[in-house]
């Protein structure tokens, strides 16, 4: 294995060594920030870059089962964890990715004599416009920006949708993001969330006047961004 190679533990994270290990920072609590959607670095190793351990484990605290569990045994963190080896077995630190809100909380690295705390906070996407109203007005033939971000720009929403309810009385909304439910719609809508995955404002090309409606971006049934959008011909 070279030096940069990383090792994925497939199942229970138990790792048999031939040395002891005293892990540094021992009993210490080290405080880290992760955004939805992203990735967060746990470090861990020993006090002595040459010795190994003969067992360790990182385990996460579980609010609502009031118990401690080992990270590679939990289903919920599946395919999203890796242990660093780059040039000594003595980097015990963990990378989780694809994070999520339930990530949160407290996690523990430990040998048999020795243990290092992490507490993980988790920034999820809030949206910047949360129900309120915002009016927009594009121009037939044209395009138009419909805006909506995350508070935290770096945040994934761990689930987005577009939906249009039109100005005609009886029609109920469709989703055109990002699922273009309507022939109208495909080809039309573009999400403009380059180098941010916060940002989360569509645009509208060709437009029309049965475009006009109510516009509904959503990142859960509980945070959404109303605009209303009017189209003069």
């Amino acid at each position: 294995m070279d030096d940069n190679e990383t090792t994925e533990c497939t199942d229970a994270c138990v790792l048999h060594f031939t040395q002891g290990c005293d892990i540094s920072g021992h009993n210490k609590l080290t405080k880290v920030t992760g955004y939805t959607g992203g990735s967060v670095l746990l470090l861990c190793s020993c006090t002595e870059p040459q010795s190994t351990v003969n067992t360790f484990s990182w385990i996460h605290y579980h609010k609502t089962e009031d118990q401690w569990i080992e990270v590679f045994k939990d289903k919920n963190y599946m395919n999203r964890l890796k242990l660093f080896n780059e040039r000594f077995p003595a980097n015990l630190s963990l990378l989780i990715s694809d994070l999520r809100k339930e990530d949160e909380g407290d996690y523990t690295c430990h040998t048999t004599s020795t243990h290092t705390f992490v507490r993980v906070t988790i920034k999820g996407c809030d949206l910047d416009q949360n129900k309120q109203t915002i009016k927009v007005t594009g121009y037939s033939g044209g395009s138009v920006v419909l805006p909506c971000s995350c508070t935290e720009l770096q945040a994934k929403p761990e689930q987005l949708t577009w939906t249009f309810t039109p100005l005609k009385p009886g029609i109920n909304p469709e989703e055109i993001y990002p699922r273009e439910q309507s022939e109208r719609h495909t080809g039309r809508v573009k999400l403009l969330n380059e180098n941010f995955p916060g940002k989360l404002s569509l645009q509208i090309s060709n437009l029309s006047t049965e475009d006009q409606g109510e516009y509904r971006c959503s990142v859960s049934s509980q945070r959404h961004a109303n605009i209303r959008l009017s189209v003069q011909g």
